[in-house]
Protein backbone atom coordinates (compact mmCIF):
# COMPACT_ATOMS: atom_id res chain seq x y z
CA UNK A 1 0.00 0.00 0.00
CA UNK A 2 1.49 3.18 -0.96
CA UNK A 3 2.53 5.92 1.69
CA UNK A 4 -0.38 8.87 2.68
CA UNK A 5 0.72 10.90 -0.58
CA UNK A 6 1.41 14.77 -0.35
CA UNK A 7 -0.51 15.29 -3.50
CA UNK A 8 -3.42 14.24 -1.09
CA UNK A 9 -2.20 17.42 0.65
CA UNK A 10 -2.41 20.03 -2.91
CA UNK A 11 -4.83 22.21 -0.85
CA UNK A 12 -2.50 22.81 1.75
CA UNK A 13 -0.81 25.22 -1.02
CA UNK A 14 -3.52 27.48 -0.03
CA UNK A 15 -3.50 26.50 3.43
CA UNK A 16 -5.57 29.71 4.52
CA UNK A 17 -6.43 33.22 3.44
CA UNK A 18 -7.27 34.23 6.56
CA UNK A 19 -8.46 37.55 5.83
CA UNK A 20 -8.74 40.05 8.79
CA UNK A 21 -11.87 41.96 9.45
CA UNK A 22 -11.81 45.36 7.04
CA UNK A 23 -15.43 46.58 7.64
CA UNK A 24 -14.26 49.34 10.05
CA UNK A 25 -11.78 50.52 6.91
CA UNK A 26 -14.28 50.53 4.05
CA UNK A 27 -15.87 53.93 4.74
CA UNK A 28 -12.85 55.72 5.35
CA UNK A 29 -10.55 53.95 2.65
CA UNK A 30 -12.05 56.05 0.21
CA UNK A 31 -11.67 59.68 1.60
CA UNK A 32 -8.75 59.07 3.51
CA UNK A 33 -4.64 58.18 2.25
CA UNK A 34 -3.29 57.40 5.81
CA UNK A 35 -2.45 54.16 6.76
CA UNK A 36 -3.75 53.09 10.25
CA UNK A 37 -1.02 51.19 12.57
CA UNK A 38 -3.48 47.80 12.18
CA UNK A 39 -3.08 48.31 8.51
CA UNK A 40 0.34 48.73 8.52
CA UNK A 41 0.41 45.65 11.26
CA UNK A 42 -1.15 43.37 8.65
CA UNK A 43 1.29 41.35 6.47
CA UNK A 44 1.37 38.29 4.90
CA UNK A 45 3.47 34.99 5.88
CA UNK A 46 3.52 31.50 4.49
CA UNK A 47 3.88 27.89 6.15
CA UNK A 48 6.59 25.68 4.00
CA UNK A 49 4.02 22.79 3.51
CA UNK A 50 6.65 20.03 3.02
CA UNK A 51 8.29 20.88 6.43
CA UNK A 52 5.14 20.96 7.80
CA UNK A 53 4.29 17.40 7.12
CA UNK A 54 7.62 16.36 7.88
CA UNK A 55 7.41 17.34 11.37
CA UNK A 56 3.52 16.96 12.73
CA UNK A 57 3.49 14.56 14.48
CA UNK A 58 -0.35 13.93 13.93
CA UNK A 59 0.55 13.20 10.11
CA UNK A 60 3.43 10.66 10.98
CA UNK A 61 1.13 9.00 13.11
CA UNK A 62 -1.91 8.69 10.04
CA UNK A 63 0.96 8.13 7.79
CA UNK A 64 2.25 4.74 9.81
CA UNK A 65 -1.21 3.57 10.58
CA UNK A 66 -2.33 3.55 7.08
CA UNK A 67 1.37 1.79 6.13
CA UNK A 68 0.44 -0.66 8.37
CA UNK A 69 -3.16 -0.79 7.53
CA UNK A 70 -2.15 -1.47 3.68
CA UNK A 71 0.24 -4.09 5.07
CA UNK A 72 -2.25 -5.93 6.66
CA UNK A 73 -5.07 -5.64 3.88
CA UNK A 74 -2.30 -6.61 0.97
CA UNK A 75 -1.39 -9.82 3.44
CA UNK A 76 -5.23 -10.63 3.75
CA UNK A 77 -5.75 -10.74 0.40
CA UNK A 78 -2.79 -12.36 -0.56
CA UNK A 79 -4.06 -15.66 1.56
CA UNK A 80 -7.16 -15.33 0.09
CA UNK A 81 -5.60 -15.32 -3.43
CA UNK A 82 -3.10 -18.37 -2.44
CA UNK A 83 -6.23 -19.87 -0.89
CA UNK A 84 -8.05 -19.70 -4.29
CA UNK A 85 -5.05 -20.99 -5.75
CA UNK A 86 -4.22 -23.75 -4.06
CA UNK A 87 -7.94 -25.04 -5.03
CA UNK A 88 -6.93 -24.62 -8.39
CA UNK A 89 -4.24 -26.53 -8.22
CA UNK A 90 -6.07 -29.04 -6.20
CA UNK A 91 -8.85 -29.41 -9.08
CA UNK A 92 -6.29 -29.50 -12.00
CA UNK A 93 -4.51 -32.82 -9.85
CA UNK A 94 -7.98 -34.64 -9.91
CA UNK A 95 -8.90 -33.54 -13.11
CA UNK A 96 -8.29 -37.02 -15.16
CA UNK A 97 -10.75 -38.94 -12.57
CA UNK A 98 -13.44 -35.99 -12.93
CA UNK A 99 -16.24 -36.27 -15.13
CA UNK A 100 -17.15 -33.64 -17.25
CA UNK A 101 -20.01 -32.59 -15.01
CA UNK A 102 -17.54 -32.04 -11.86
CA UNK A 103 -15.14 -30.17 -13.87
CA UNK A 104 -17.59 -27.66 -14.97
CA UNK A 105 -19.22 -27.48 -11.43
CA UNK A 106 -15.50 -26.81 -10.62
CA UNK A 107 -14.67 -24.04 -13.22
CA UNK A 108 -17.94 -22.55 -12.42
CA UNK A 109 -17.20 -22.74 -8.53
CA UNK A 110 -13.46 -20.79 -9.50
CA UNK A 111 -14.78 -18.36 -11.22
CA UNK A 112 -17.42 -17.55 -8.68
CA UNK A 113 -15.04 -17.41 -5.49
CA UNK A 114 -12.46 -15.50 -7.91
CA UNK A 115 -14.94 -12.54 -8.62
CA UNK A 116 -16.00 -12.81 -5.15
CA UNK A 117 -11.84 -11.99 -4.35
CA UNK A 118 -12.00 -9.51 -6.45
CA UNK A 119 -15.45 -7.72 -5.04
CA UNK A 120 -14.02 -8.12 -1.59
CA UNK A 121 -10.75 -6.80 -2.40
CA UNK A 122 -12.10 -3.75 -4.30
CA UNK A 123 -14.33 -3.04 -1.16
CA UNK A 124 -11.73 -3.34 1.27
CA UNK A 125 -9.39 -0.90 -0.77
CA UNK A 126 -12.29 1.57 -1.07
CA UNK A 127 -12.65 1.55 2.40
CA UNK A 128 -9.44 2.00 3.17
CA UNK A 129 -9.07 4.73 0.84
CA UNK A 130 -12.14 6.36 2.28
CA UNK A 131 -10.86 6.04 5.92
CA UNK A 132 -7.47 7.54 4.35
CA UNK A 133 -9.51 10.47 2.87
CA UNK A 134 -11.41 11.31 6.21
CA UNK A 135 -8.46 11.36 8.12
CA UNK A 136 -6.61 13.98 5.41
CA UNK A 137 -9.65 16.03 5.92
CA UNK A 138 -9.00 15.86 10.10
CA UNK A 139 -5.77 17.32 9.41
CA UNK A 140 -6.57 19.55 7.25
CA UNK A 141 -8.79 21.04 9.59
CA UNK A 142 -6.11 20.79 12.34
CA UNK A 143 -4.35 23.16 10.61
CA UNK A 144 -6.65 25.08 9.51
CA UNK A 145 -8.37 25.53 13.03
CA UNK A 146 -4.85 26.20 14.79
CA UNK A 147 -4.00 29.17 12.27
CA UNK A 148 -7.10 30.76 12.70
CA UNK A 149 -6.50 30.78 16.37
CA UNK A 150 -2.72 31.89 16.26
CA UNK A 151 -3.46 34.28 13.69
CA UNK A 152 -5.92 36.01 16.40
CA UNK A 153 -2.74 37.17 18.33
CA UNK A 154 -0.89 37.84 14.95
CA UNK A 155 -3.10 39.77 12.84
CA UNK A 156 -1.86 38.25 9.83
CA UNK A 157 -3.93 39.08 6.21
CA UNK A 158 -2.69 36.34 4.54
CA UNK A 159 -1.10 32.71 5.50
CA UNK A 160 -0.07 31.09 2.47
CA UNK A 161 1.41 27.78 1.67
CA UNK A 162 4.69 27.31 0.25
CA UNK A 163 6.50 24.19 -1.14
CA UNK A 164 9.88 24.01 -2.68
CA UNK A 165 8.07 21.63 -5.30
CA UNK A 166 6.39 24.52 -7.34
CA UNK A 167 3.11 25.88 -6.96
CA UNK A 168 1.75 29.45 -7.30
CA UNK A 169 4.59 31.11 -4.89
CA UNK A 170 7.63 31.30 -6.89
CA UNK A 171 9.69 32.93 -3.67
CA UNK A 172 9.21 33.57 -0.53
CA UNK A 173 11.55 35.09 2.06
CA UNK A 174 12.60 33.35 5.21
CA UNK A 175 11.92 36.37 7.10
CA UNK A 176 7.97 35.33 6.28
CA UNK A 177 8.45 31.77 7.40
CA UNK A 178 5.98 31.30 10.41
CA UNK A 179 6.33 27.22 9.82
CA UNK A 180 8.17 26.30 13.08
CA UNK A 181 6.03 27.58 15.35
CA UNK A 182 2.70 26.91 13.49
CA UNK A 183 4.45 23.05 13.35
CA UNK A 184 5.87 23.64 17.29
CA UNK A 185 1.70 24.51 17.96
CA UNK A 186 0.16 21.95 16.14
CA UNK A 187 2.13 19.06 17.65
CA UNK A 188 1.83 20.39 21.55
CA UNK A 189 -2.02 20.82 20.67
CA UNK A 190 -1.75 17.13 19.10
CA UNK A 191 0.03 15.93 22.05
CA UNK A 192 -2.49 16.74 24.41
CA UNK A 193 -5.22 15.56 22.57
CA UNK A 194 -3.55 11.77 22.37
CA UNK A 195 -3.16 12.34 26.55
CA UNK A 196 -6.46 12.49 26.78
CA UNK A 197 -7.72 10.45 24.37
CA UNK A 198 -9.23 7.01 25.83
CA UNK A 199 -6.41 4.21 24.71
CA UNK A 200 -7.09 2.12 22.12
CA UNK A 201 -8.06 -1.53 22.82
Amino acid sequence: MKKLSLIVFGGLLAIGTLSCDKAENKGTAATSSTTTKSDAEKKTVYVNTDSLLANYQFYKDAQKEFENKGYRLQVDLGQRERGLQGELQAIQQRAQTMTQAELQGADIMLKKKGAELQQYSQQRQQALANEQAKKMQELYANIREYIKKHNAENNFEFVLGYTTAGGGILYADESADRTKEIVDGLNKEYAETKKSAPAKK
